[in-house]
């Protein structure tokens, strides 16, 4: 009788287990179903009602958000050149005030051979390590006084958005090379801190602060360079436009950047391709906390796909161009 008990109560227990794992499955079909809905109505979001005009709920459109979607493209693969190419000439400029020898080009910097001995300790750690911080203050600033401006459009807005984000972002990516390249950062990171995993602590708790004030200032500013305020009117249009112009936006502008600087700046492509997938979606999420934006009065009109495709290949070839050209410097 004992045995036959514990059958049954075995039986009970293997059929509770099945129904929790059913139901684990189910709700996790019904959260994968609501989620592909929620996708759904930022790829093609309903027009609200309310007083808008014909053209702001035109901006609504799958034609006028991937317009949106490649300007932002340009828009972040200038940035980000020009970011690059302002932190060369910084670089430059700091090896040329301390008597060093290099080869300058566009995007890098080499040294040339039996200058080694030229360096100190001073030099070096001042062009590997106060520089990089300099940029992520910079960042924040232009990104409080791109929140301020109003006498300018938002096509501008968002340029300027980019670049005070891949200032912050040139930081992070240079703090986490750091941790595994002896290269720009790195050699004074590595210089002062020799253990490696006290260096990933320490990058870990810098990239976590940058991440949250980047996440926490881009929203707004982001938000801030809506053509229209159709895209302010509710949550789900705030997240349609925080999705074209920043989740969707930042992938092709880091396959022109690879495509660009191939194979000799491989390692600043990675690492800012680690890095935007912590920000863009804290920055989506935090849309919902936003309750109140002013944004001032500008050209609604969208960049054509002729403008913007014909910029966009003009500056690529442009930079291919002049990147292949180079200069020696005595300091």
């Amino acid at each position: 009788m004992n045995n036959s008990g514990d059958k049954l109560s075995f039986s009970k227990r293997k059929d509770s287990g099945r129904i929790k794992q059913i139901g684990f499955f189910a709700f996790q079909l019904v959260k994968f179903k609501y989620q592909l809905n929620n996708l759904s109505r930022i790829l093609k979001p309903v027009v609200p009602a309310g007083e808008f005009s014909m053209l702001d709920k035109a901006h609504l459109s799958f034609s006028s958000l991937f317009r949106h979607m490649l300007f932002s493209v340009l828009c972040f693969f200038a940035a980000w050149m020009m970011v690059v190419i302002f932190q060369n000439v910084i670089h430059a400029f700091l090896l040329y005030l301390n008597g060093i020898h290099f080869s300058y080009s566009l995007f890098t910097i080499s040294y040339l051979p039996g200058d080694i001995y030229e360096w100190d300790e001073g030099s070096m750690l001042l062009i590997y390590s106060l520089p990089y911080f300099g940029y992520f203050l910079l960042g924040a600033f232009l990104a409080s006084k791109t929140g301020r401006m109003l006498l300018i459009s938002w096509k501008l807005r968002l340029l300027l958005t980019w670049i005070s984000i891949h200032l912050m972002v040139f930081f992070m990516a240079a703090v986490l090379k750091g941790v595994f390249v002896y290269r720009e950062f790195g050699i004074a990171f590595q210089w002062v801190i020799e253990v490696f995993y006290l260096r990933l602590l320490i990058a870990g708790l810098f990239i976590a602060f940058a991440v949250w004030y980047v996440k926490r200032v881009a929203v707004y500013l982001f938000l801030k360079s809506v053509p229209v305020r159709i895209f302010l009117s509710t949550e789900i249009l705030r997240n349609t436009w925080l999705s074209w112009v920043a989740g969707f936006s930042f992938v092709p502008g880091i396959l022109l950047a690879f495509f660009l600087w191939r194979p000799f700046m491989s390692f600043q492509v990675l690492a800012t391709l680690m890095i935007f997938p912590l920000i863009i979606p804290a920055i989506i999420y935090s849309s919902a906390f936003i309750s109140d934006i002013r944004i001032p009065k500008s050209m609604k009109l969208v960049p054509s796909y002729t403008f913007i495709v014909s910029v966009l290949a003009i500056l690529w070839v442009a930079l291919r161009l002049l990147s292949g050209y180079s200069f020696i410097i005595n300091g």
